[in-house]
């Protein structure tokens, strides 16, 4: 007797956006271990011109303009599979066989999610104007992220019984991090070595200097909110690896020395901040050499942002205020 396949709950955000959203339900329904349904979930507060069909595909409208968090949790409500699937529209599995193969990972003993790898692909990267670039030099290929919402399988059991993505405390970043030491102290959160997911990532508007301070500022202001709440165990996330882009959290403490010592200080980080954001020193462009200006200044934002979300215990700064 045959063995009945798993029932993996997809779940896909698209906030009135189904750019690419036929491409990825096409993969997903074209994987060798096919989802026992697609929900997608749209909290943008206009109608959707276009609503997403298909025989195993659920478009779930959510009554509140919320944010990604929100459509995830709403996912899970509207599932009626054992595993949830959390993924974003612009992303695409690797192959054929990547689903199964995660699939694979998580029924092990212990396990309570399996996430895949992240590549942000090169062609993707090259398509986006100087200071996108600049946001984004950081991402291009390969990361470890850990928990993302691009490819993250989870027990459904178990993202219930902790109450899926905290949207009391994490509104626009951190919810991912924050999910995943959540779901740890339930088992292991396994980072699936031989799976990717293609994040292509398109940014639909031109991005300015200015866009560049908010998102930085968002992530920061999550970072203090994390800190706050787990402390030194953020480092068992395997995001935290990526040393580049944790370089300036540990120049923070040199900002208090600023009125004991301000000329060796501010010169020291001025030569040091360059490096907290050392990927974006490769974007080739005559706008480039703004950095040795714009590299301090971001720091100085992000370590304020970082204080207000340790303080506040929050974050809930958006990118689009």
């Amino acid at each position: 007797m045959a063995i009945p396949p798993p029932k993996i709950s997809a779940v896909i955000p698209i906030y009135g956006n189904v750019g690419d959203l036929d491409r990825l339900i096409s993969a997903l329904n074209g994987q060798s271990l096919k989802p026992w349904e697609i929900i997608v979930v749209d909290s943008s507060p206009k109608p959707l011109e276009k609503v997403p069909r298909g025989e195993n595909v659920k478009y779930v409208k959510n009554p509140n303009e919320v944010a990604l968090s929100w459509d995830y949790n709403l996912g899970l409500k509207e599932s009626t599979g054992d595993y949830q699937l959390d993924l974003q529209q612009d992303c695409l599995p690797e192959d054929p066989q990547a689903l199964e193969r995660l699939f694979r990972h998580l029924d092990q003993p212990g396990r309570v999610a399996a996430v895949a790898l992240v590549t942000l692909p090169q062609k993707a990267f090259e398509k986006y104007d100087f200071w996108g670039q600049v946001l984004m030099a950081r991402w291009v290929g390969r990361v470890p992220q850990g928990i993302s919402g691009k490819f993250d399988l989870i027990r459904r059991d178990v993202f219930q019984k902790i109450g899926g993505y905290d949207t009391q405390n994490f509104s626009f970043a951190g919810e991912d991090m924050d999910l995943f030491l959540r779901l740890s102290e339930q088992g292991e959160v396994f980072v699936a070595p031989d799976v990717e997911i293609l994040h292509y990532h398109q940014q639909g508007k031109k991005i300015s200097c200015l866009d560049l301070f908010k998102k930085h500022c968002q992530l920061a202001q999550s970072f203090g909110a994390l800190f706050r709440r787990w402390g030194w165990r953020l480092r068992t996330i395997p995001y935290t690896g990526n040393w580049t882009h944790h370089l300036g959290k540990y120049l923070y403490p040199a900002v208090l020395l600023i009125p004991f010592w301000p000329g060796p200080v501010c010169l020291a980080l001025f030569v040091l901040t360059q490096f907290t954001n050392v990927e974006a020193w490769k974007v080739k462009s005559w706008k480039t050499p703004l950095l040795l200006i714009v590299n301090p200044l971001l720091f100085l934002a992000v370590f304020c942002a970082t204080l207000h979300g340790f303080f506040t215990g929050k974050q809930r700064f958006s990118v689009n205020k």
